[in-house]
């Protein structure tokens, strides 16, 4: 009778997937109690910030035709496109709800959301971009994102450059050149131009001026915040990127870009439109340029309390997804 021996065998236990959905939702919820910690971290690295700002600043306009002329081109064409398409549709009738006049209000609220947009499109893809960087060398990661957001203010400077010269030179020279042209059987372009600006506004220095630095800052911790969930989940999904690309077309239509948000009649999509975050920054900056009025109202205190939450719980949610970036990117 043989005698029967146990034979132990060596159980391999697989570790649970880092990349799976159920770790990466468990995890979105939780804080970083280090976040000031952090926060000073950045602060030591804020030399290399600027240098990788430089580089993404130097790399996107490298070999470029137009260059920053990109900046200036994309807002003013939809501002011609949506000028003309409105002149067309005859909303004569909804031209007294504007502030100003119809061209200046679409290119203001376009530079701002240009720049909010295109942060969010490149800082969201800046780990995966920068793998080599993120797998060999030992970083602080958030460095990444920030500065692909931050390099888009320089488009920003330029885009503004423009628009203030667009609304100056319009409210005060287009009514003298359609006064000139006043008597003429058959307007030329130029006087179809002017046409659009003419009116009682007069776009002129204010004190009320120096709330738009504030209102861009707040803008930008709002967009870091975004970018900080969104290029962290793009390491673990690669299509993160397609569905904001989506997202970012729908959010634009629920932002008054277009339109004066005061001109809305109420309603579930007009709740929708003022709990919108980006509605409120940028109707901030528009009353602070534009309407020359104090711009804290409700929609715009909830909009800068919900940027500065956004940016905290964003940072803290990439801290802690930080150390899995190098084994998944």
């Amino acid at each position: 009778m043989e005698s029967s021996r146990d034979t132990s065998t060596l159980e391999i236990i697989e570790p649970e997937s880092r990349s799976g959905l159920a770790r990466v939702w468990r995890r979105f919820f939780v804080f970083d109690p280090r976040i000031l910690h952090h926060l000073l971290q950045l602060w030591k690295n804020r030399y290399l910030l600027y240098a990788l700002t430089k580089r993404g600043v130097r790399a996107r306009y490298k070999q470029s035709l137009l260059g920053v002329g990109w900046a200036l081109l994309i807002p003013a064409a939809m501002t011609i496109v949506a000028t003309y398409i409105f002149t067309r549709a005859r909303l004569d009738d909804h031209i007294h709800s504007f502030p100003c006049p119809f061209p200046i209000y679409v290119l203001c609220m376009l530079t701002f959301w240009s720049f909010f947009q295109k942060a969010v499109i490149n800082g969201s893809t800046a780990l995966v971009t920068n793998m080599d960087l993120v797998t060999k060398v030992y970083f602080p990661r958030e460095v990444l994102p920030i500065s692909s957001v931050l390099m888009n203010l320089v488009d920003l400077f330029f885009a503004f450059l423009m628009f203030m010269i667009v609304a100056f030179a319009g409210t005060h020279l287009a009514p003298l050149v359609a006064q000139a042209s006043h008597g003429g059987a058959h307007p030329g372009p130029l006087a179809r131009v002017a046409s659009h600006f003419t009116g009682a506004y007069l776009f002129l220095p204010h004190v009320r001026w120096l709330w738009v630095p504030v209102f861009l800052a707040l803008l930008c911790l709002f967009t870091v915040g975004l970018v900080f969930f969104a290029s962290a989940m793009q390491v673990y999904f690669r299509d993160v990127s397609h569905l904001i690309g989506l997202a970012l077309s729908l959010w634009m239509f629920l932002t008054p870009v277009f339109y004066p948000l005061r001109a809305l009649a109420g309603g579930r999509f007009t709740t929708l439109i003022i709990f919108n975050p980006v509605t409120g920054l940028l109707d901030g900056i528009q009353l602070a340029l534009i309407a020359r009025q104090f711009p804290w109202e409700h929609h715009v205190i909830y909009a800068a309390v919900f940027s500065v939450g956004l940016f905290l719980v964003g940072y803290s949610f990439f801290k802690h997804e930080e150390r899995y970036f190098a084994d998944v990117v």
